[in-house]
């Protein structure tokens, strides 16, 4: 499932004959099915025009159903619609031209922004008012969309322009300019292969995480996470406190039902949890790593004060070394920090491109091209959900947006801000149990030298104890460390303490009452600052290799 966007002239003298476009149009969706893709969604205006006859076209390939997006919310538009589309969208136009902005350039971006792929009747010419076909192209070109040209002059040749194939320093005017001069340098002829390889049309492989596994393991898995896998959520909990007072996040009740929505709705919440499990694994196997090696250093030390459990000692602090080992080994070999990164880098993606959704905004356009390009389950979700339904009047886009920006922007603030006091207080716990150690360490130490240097006798078991303390507070030393380097608590800490500012920033600038324009900035912005932190949090999976204690 792709989604297709069309736009095309109204206008008879920029159209021409509506024979010769329409065998070209038939010709252009009959190419997209030549190229692998066995069923899209046409995203069009519907206007009068080349909108039409792209409308019939579609209908009589077969691709797949057609989603309108009108530009008001009084167009009922029956002669236009007449049955052609099985959903649409309608924008407030009115309050958009009161705020200064084209609502046909609204509608332009909010059918481009969603798509795979542009199909354009266009003369080549500079745009005569906003949101026509030429902007059509260039936000197209923006966002990273292939575009499949129709040219009312030689509907017999159809070509592709690719964004990937421009120049670095492209400019749409100066390509333009290029194009009436009869320059045709970032196009080509267009032909089914070239089309493939445009529009990436290859699934999403079917993630080993999701598929069903035996019963037993299975009902293993669950009563691991019930009582082991709850390690570290244990530990966090006695050393940093639970984290309270977070908004709700439930969605309204009209957004719930949308069918779109619950598509997102599903894909996030299923890799979210197979995100916190691997989570749940991977950080309560590095506790339990730490905790070996603070057992195994007071072991292997015990037999100092009590010599007749040294055998005793030896064999079980072996046995600690020997599980330790194995469970280092089995997370290395099945990369267990990179599946667990992977997948909370996918479910956050999912998470944004919900909390987009509702306000007609993609992920896609905040990612960089060679991303956006990317099989995947977020890009495979997006396009299976397709566009909101029905009219976005002023009391959706208040429901909607306050959702949306709860989950893009208060509640994100309101998390990161609990989680940075939680991961500081963890980070000085920490560090304050190695200053405690070392000051018991040196002190011990003073007090059994100074004893010493007078000829004080002591017993057995205080030298013994001085043994224990010699090994077993570097242990401590080593497994703080251990903690900070692998768990991050400390930089995890800036970080977040770092987001709930410009978190703070930005829900400073929306206002009492925002605008949907406001409201689809506010959340492009969020988006950009949620993808970057994301990546950023990704590209350092190799630091959270388990320790091989």
């Amino acid at each position: 499932m792709i989604q297709v966007a069309f736009a095309g002239h109204a206008r008879r003298h920029d159209l021409g004959l509506h024979e010769p476009v329409s065998e070209a149009l038939t010709t252009a969706f009959a190419m997209i099915a030549d190229a692998g893709i066995g069923e899209a969604r046409l995203l069009t205006g519907l206007a009068s025009g080349a909108d039409q006859l792209a409308a019939r076209a579609w209908k009589r390939q077969g691709l797949g159903p057609i989603h309108a997006v009108l530009p008001f919310l009084d167009d009922k538009a029956p002669k236009r619609l007449n049955g052609a589309a099985s959903a649409v969208t309608r924008l407030d136009g009115e309050a958009m031209a009161e705020q200064g902005r084209n609502p046909h350039l609204k509608q332009t971006r909010f059918i481009v922004e969603a798509a795979d792929l542009l199909v354009a009747v266009w003369t080549g010419g500079p745009a005569r008012g906003a949101g026509g076909t030429a902007d059509a192209v260039q936000c197209a070109l923006e966002f990273g969309l292939p575009v499949l040209w129709i040219r009312p002059s030689e509907p017999r040749t159809l070509r592709l322009i690719r964004p990937d194939a421009l120049p670095s320093d492209f400019h749409f005017a100066e390509f333009q300019e290029g194009l009436q001069a009869g320059r045709l340098d970032h196009t080509e002829v267009a032909t089914a292969q070239a089309l493939r390889s445009a529009i990436d049309t290859t699934p999403a492989l079917p993630d080993p995480e999701d598929e069903p596994g035996k019963d037993w393991a299975a009902a293993m898995d669950r009563w691991l996470h019930r009582w082991l896998w709850r390690t570290y959520a244990n530990f966090r909990k006695l050393a940093g406190g639970r984290i309270t007072g977070l908004p709700a996040g439930d969605p309204p009740p009209d957004l719930e039902a949308q069918p779109g929505f619950g598509v997102l709705t599903r894909a996030y919440l299923a890799s979210d949890s197979v995100a916190n499990r691997l989570s749940a694994v991977h950080r309560s196997e590095q506790i339990l790593l730490v905790l070996a090696m603070i057992a195994a250093a007071v072991v292997g030390s015990a037999w100092a004060v009590w010599p007749q459990i040294k055998v005793a000692a030896v064999w079980t602090e072996l046995v600690i070394s020997v599980g330790a080992l194995l469970v280092w080994a089995a997370g290395s070999e099945a990369r267990q920090h990179e599946r667990w990164s992977e997948r909370r880098y996918l479910a956050e993606q999912l998470r944004l491109e919900r909390a987009g959704w509702a306000l007609g905004i993609s992920v896609a356009g905040a990612l960089p091209r060679s991303v956006r390009r990317q099989p995947g389950v977020w890009r495979d979700a997006r396009r299976t959900a397709g566009l909101p339904d029905g009219a976005f009047d002023a009391e959706r886009m208040k429901r909607w947006g306050d959702w949306s920006m709860r989950e893009l922007v208060h509640g994100q603030r309101a998390y990161h801000h609990a989680t940075s006091e939680r991961d500081g207080r963890i980070a000085h716990r920490i560090h304050l149990l190695e200053d405690i150690s070392f000051t018991f360490l040196f002190a011990s130490f003073a007090l059994y030298l100074s004893l010493a240097s007078f000829g004080t006798h002591l017993p057995h078991w205080a030298s013994g104890a001085i043994a224990m303390i010699g090994t077993i507070v570097p242990a401590l030393a080593a497994a703080s460390m251990a903690l900070e380097a692998k768990l991050e608590f400390q930089e995890q800490s800036a970080r977040s303490r770092r987001m709930a500012g410009v978190l703070e920033e930005l829900a400073g600038k929306l206002g009492p009452d925002p605008s949907f324009d406001a409201l689809q900035d506010a959340a492009r912005a969020a988006v950009r600052l949620h993808i970057a932190e994301a990546s950023h949090w990704r590209e350092g999976s190799g630091r959270r290799r388990l320790l091989r204690a």
